[in-house]
């Protein structure tokens, strides 16, 4: 199978017609069944999602859904919020997978383009954000808030507000609100990566 090397879907998978289908609930990945439940929502039609969605080209800033498999162009949409998407996976009846990294790892096999995906995260693990790409390769890195704390967007939001990172105090929680200034900035920068999950982006990606 030959990918073609000069489009990269974003957080879209163009799988092989050939090896994936939609039944009963039931994602069909390469003779293996997935059974996903309410992870996954169903469109017959490109047209449907888009009318839903907008454009396919805006999946990773326009799709609310955790996933969606499009029938009539074999696609599967990973969403660019997908908390708890990991922990459900782990515990579903996907056969072979314990997280999204995973399930993606499964769905490469039989994609027919390039693709990357871009998506924040707050699972049983703790807070993240996922980056995946395949091309030739398949490359991933989850940071979780510890990596954060490294990362210019966490120390430039802390400087913004005020705390020092280097104070002791930083970590210890306000009497008043049961919260440190350290959490305070994971959820400033949580919420600043759902609007734009490409904020920490490796240089690979």
């Amino acid at each position: 199978m030959s990918l073609d090397t000069k489009k990269i879907n974003e957080n879209i998978i163009m799988l092989d017609y050939d090896k994936s289908n939609y039944e009963n609930n039931t994602l069909f990945i390469n003779g293996k069944s997935h059974e996903l439940g309410d992870l996954i929502t169903f469109f017959k039609t490109k047209e449907e999602y888009i009318e839903v969605n907008s454009g396919l080209e805006y999946a990773q800033s326009h799709f609310s859904d955790k996933l969606a498999y499009i029938e009539n162009i074999h696609a599967l949409v990973i969403g660019s919020n997908i908390d708890d998407l990991s922990d459900r996976i782990c515990f579903s009846d996907i056969i072979d997978c314990e997280d999204i990294i995973e399930f993606t790892l499964e769905l490469s096999k039989i994609a027919i383009d390039p693709f990357k995906i871009a998506a924040v995260s707050w699972e049983e693990r703790g807070i993240g954000v996922y980056y995946i790409k395949y091309e030739n390769d398949f490359k991933t890195e989850y940071l979780s808030f510890d990596d954060w704390e490294e990362t210019d967007l966490f120390k430039n939001l802390a400087k913004d507000n005020g705390f020092d990172i280097n104070c002791d105090d930083f970590y210890e929680d306000d009497p008043k609100t049961d919260k440190s200034s350290f959490s305070k900035i994971i959820d400033e920068v949580y919420n600043e990566l759902l609007s734009n999950p490409l904020l920490l982006a490796p240089d690979w990606y």
